[in-house]
């Protein structure tokens, strides 16, 4: 795939997901509601049940963190360890030691990421507070 074809694909992608996902649905109080994607910070996985997060409220829902990954794609929320998917519009910066990293989320929060993702988060992170 040449340069041109990926960033077709690239705008591609983030026009579908604009115009298709940008929302999610979960349960809530004994009803559904609608959360929109730029207001989620962080999810995290339970098992079979997902924690989203957003700056004001925390909902649970009954499906899986991997579902929620393929629901969301990458351009905007990003895996950083095997029980959390942030979203990169939330994330302040990135600590570095020994080989480890933590994530600094808006409102003051930290994310562990994985050692085994770490260099990818890292450079995910940099392309995107840089585009």
């Amino acid at each position: 795939m040449n340069s041109i074809d990926f960033i077709q694909q690239k705008v591609k992608t983030a026009f579908g997901q604009l115009t298709t996902n940008q929302q999610i649905k979960v349960h809530y109080s004994n009803r559904w509601i609608k959360i929109p994607l730029k207001n989620i910070v962080r999810l995290q996985g339970e098992c079979n049940y997902t924690y989203v997060y957003t700056e004001n409220r925390e909902y649970i829902a009954a499906r899986t963190l991997k579902n929620f990954e393929k629901l969301l794609g990458e351009d905007t929320f990003l895996r950083v360890h095997k029980s959390h998917i942030v979203n990169m519009m939330f994330v302040k910066g990135v600590d570095i030691q020994n080989n480890a990293g933590e994530l600094r989320i808006e409102g003051g929060g930290h994310l562990e990421v994985s050692r085994r993702r770490l260099k990818n988060v890292i450079n995910k992170l940099v392309f995107f507070h840089s585009s």
